[in-house]
Formats: C-alpha cells, sequence, structure tokens
C-alpha cells in the first residue's frame, strides 16, 4: 500500500481534534497514512490555554441549537453526529475528566486548560500524529489528485483548521481564509463577536462596577438582541457576558454599514416592575426624607450605580429625597428601567473570544465537512461561519466539526487508497 499524507492546517482546537480523529481511525484501520499539523506559532493549542480564564469551558451539557448563529443544516448534522455525550466520551478516552458548573458548562476536572491541551498533546504523540510548529501554510494549490502547500509540500488530503481572526496573539490572523479564498471559497464578511461594547454617552465613574442587569440592542427602533446576567462597566463603555453575548450583532451593524443609530438599552432591575420601583422611591422618601439622594438606592444596586442613575435623571446626589417630586421619581424610574445608551461600537477582533462570518458552509457538505467541488479538501472550526454564545458553544463546534472533518477526511483518503 502506497502511503498517503492528511495535513491539517492550524493546530488549535479543531485542528486537533480533526487529526485525532483521524489518527484514531488510521489506527485502527491499520492505514499507512501519514497525519500532520501544520502550526504558524511555536506551540499548538495556546488558545486553549486562554479559555474560560484559564480553566477552558470544554462543553456545554445543554447544547441548544439555538445558541448557535450559522447554517442551520450544517449545524444540525455536525452535531447531531458529534453530540455533547459523544464528545464527553471522547475526553473521557483521553484520560480527562470534566465537571459540571452552573447553567450547563463543563470544565476540566483539575478546572485547569493546560489539561485539556495535555490530553489532547499526549495522544496525538501516541498517534504518532507529526506536529511541525512554527510553520505557517501561506499557499494552497491543487496538484493532481492532490494538494500543494507552500509551493512544496505534498498533501493528498487538507483539512483548514486556521481558525478566525480573533485574539491574533493566539495564531488567529485570518490568514485561514485566503487558503480558502485562493481555492474560490465565498467568504463571507467577518466580524467580532464576544467581545466588549465601546459607548458614546457611557459614565467614566462606574469603571469597575459589576451588577446584575438585562441588556437590549436597538437597532431602528427595533429590538434585536438581549441577554441578562453581570454587567461589567469599564473606562469604554460595557462588558461581562450578556453584553459579549449581543455583541456580534453590534460589530455586524458597523461591519455592513447599516444606517441609523445602535443602542442599548440597560434595565438594571431587570426582577422589578417600574411601578415597583416607583413604590419603593415613594416610600423611602417618605420613611426618611433627609436621607441623601447618593444613598436612595444603595439597597438596590451598588452605590456608584445609584449614583449614576440619579445624575442621568438629573438628581443631585446631594440632595434629600424628600424633595423629589413625582416626576424626579417618574424619569428616575425610567432610567433605571430602560437607560439609553448610544453604541460607538466594539472593542474588535483582537479583544474578541470568536469570529462571526467567514468560509461560506454552503461550498461545504454539511454531513462530512469536505468542500463540494474540491475532493479531498475539508475545512472545520472557527474558519467555518458559524459561532456561538458564551458558555462552552463555541468550542463543542471545534470539537464536534474538527472530528467530523477528521474522520471523513481520513475515511475518503482510506477509501481512494484501497480503489
Amino acid at each position: 500500500m502506497n502511503g498517503k499524507t492528511l495535513c491539517v492546517i492550524g493546530g488549535g482546537a479543531s485542528g486537533m481534534a480533526a487529526a485525532t480523529e483521524a489518527a484514531r481511525y488510521a489506527k485502527n484501520h491499520k492505514l499507512d497514512i501519514k497525519i500532520v499539523i501544520f502550526e504558524k506559532l511555536p506551540k499548538v493549542g495556546k488558545k486553549i490555554l486562554a479559555t474560560g480564564n484559564g480553566r477552558c469551558n470544554i462543553l456545554n451539557s445543554e447544547p441548544a441549537k439555538d445558541k448557535f448563529f450559522g447554517n442551520r443544516k450544517v449545524i444540525n448534522s455536525v452535531l447531531d453526529k458529534y453530540t455533547v455525550e459523544s464528545n464527553v466520551e471522547f475526553f473521557m478516552s483521553l484520560g480527562l475528566y470534566l465537571t459540571h458548573e452552573a447553567d450547563g458548562r463543563l470544565y476540566p476536572l483539575s478546572l485547569q486548560a493546560s489539561s485539556v491541551l495535555d490530553a489532547l498533546r499526549f495522544e496525538l504523540e501516541r498517534l504518532n500524529v507529526e506536529i511541525i510548529c512554527d510553520t505557517p501554510v501561506t499557499s494552497i494549490s491543487r496538484k493532481g489528485n492532490g494538494f500543494l502547500l507552500n509551493d512544496e509540500i505534498y498533501a493528498d488530503s487538507v483539512i483548514i483548521a486556521g481558525g478566525g481572526k480573533s485574539s491574533s496573539v493566539h495564531g488567529s490572523d485570518g490568514s485561514a481564509f485566503n487558503l480558502l479564498s485562493s481555492m474560490g471559497i465565498r467568504i463571507k464578511p467577518t466580524f467580532p463577536a464576544l467581545t466588549a461594547v465601546k459607548l458614546k454617552n457611557k459614565d467614566g465613574s462606574l469603571k469597575g462596577v459589576r451588577a446584575h442587569g438585562e441588556i437590549m440592542i436597538v437597532e431602528n427602533g427595533k429590538v434585536v438582541a438581549s441577554d441578562s446576567g453581570e454587567i461589567q462597566y469599564t473606562e469604554y463603555g460595557i462588558s461581562g457576558i450578556p453584553v459579549m453575548n449581543i455583541s456580534r450583532h453590534v460589530a455586524e451593524h458597523f461591519q455592513l454599514h447599516k444606517k441609523g443609530k445602535i443602542i442599548a438599552a440597560i434595565n438594571t432591575l431587570p426582577d422589578f416592575l417600574p411601578e415597583e420601583i416607583f413604590s419603593y422611591i415613594v416610600t423611602r422618601s417618605k420613611s426618611n426624607p433627609e436621607l441623601l439622594c447618593e444613598n436612595l438606592l444603595s439597597g438596590l444596586m451598588p452605590k456608584k450605580l445609584g449614583i449614576s442613575k440619579l445624575r442621568a435623571a438629573g438628581i443631585a446626589p446631594e440632595s434629600t429625597v424628600g424633595t423629589l417630586t413625582k416626576n424626579h421619581i417618574a424619569v428616575l424610574t425610567e432610567v433605571i428601567n430602560s437607560q439609553l445608551f448610544e453604541i460607538s461600537g466594539t472593542l474588535g477582533f483582537d479583544n474578541s473570544q470568536v469570529t462571526a462570518g467567514g468560509a461560506d458552509t454552503s461550498f461545504f457538505n454539511p454531513s462530512t465537512l469536505e468542500c463540494e467541488k474540491i475532493n479531498g479538501l475539508f475545512a472545520c472550526g472557527e474558519v467555518l461561519d458559524v459561532d456561538a454564545v458564551c458558555g462552552g458553544y463555541n468550542l463543542t463546534w471545534a470539537w464536534s466539526s474538527g472530528r467530523c472533518a477528521g474522520y471523513n477526511a481520513i475515511k475518503n483518503l482510506s477509501e481512494k487508497t484501497d480503489a
């Protein structure tokens, strides 16, 4: 049997998953197929180490498909075959056990991202997968029935798993898009997702404040996205999980140069009805009229945030609550319930966790992730036009799509070899 080569471009989460799945298949079927990973950085898996604040939110036990954005046919096909249960078993087979936390989030039992990377590296070593680091792949072209990388490296089959544009320090610089584009695959407009949002009329005094709230993104008078949770106030605007979850809509607005303003409406007390907030303030003003307004809302929210709401409502923090009129209270209630901020943008790709947009998935077979028109060319992970909200869903896509591409690439290559 003549030896063949499968090259994986990119040593991140999806690339290592693809190589592992392919190498296991090759080993189990005693195939003479060499598997090589090309990574531009000095080491593989750098971005994995940064996920989940260094703990790696590896999966989510509740993989609701509505958490994903992109081609539903492709998303459903991949996630139906490579389920959460399948991925849990995959990692357990690597000796990596997981632990559950809030909202279905799964982490390595060690609570260290390095454990995830080590488990994958050790398996790749066991399977004799060759890892070539410090070697960016800058070009790809057809040569016979295979491919030529960097004008000199021949591969019978290729999996492009080079990531998107987010967090370029971890290896994702958009170069994988160039490779696919050079092969005639359409690249949809890309924009940062899971990032912080910049506000024009921000309050700089709130830097460092964290508080539960609900945020809605209003575009041309229509609510296009909303989420709730802990909002972090910063020197440039707002961050936190709910903000990151809706940030793709903000980035898309600016990337596609949509007309009109885009607004963030923040409800600081989403668990209270407006009339309950109004009644609370009225009661406080009557029970303790000499209380300084700066302390009026301290029982409901951080003091700095309360003072910011007072100022936004035109109320002097140093005044006493007994001087508040019903109009003052009505305006303050509205500010608490739905304060509007004009959005000026996001922090961009380098400060985002994932890239939205990318290689048009309609160019790929939903069942195999092989390019429909180029036999032997596969893609997986963030380079494809699929992304998701926070909570382990983007890594779910990385593992599932990587395993899907790896399995089908090696199977396809083995069938060619047998023929």
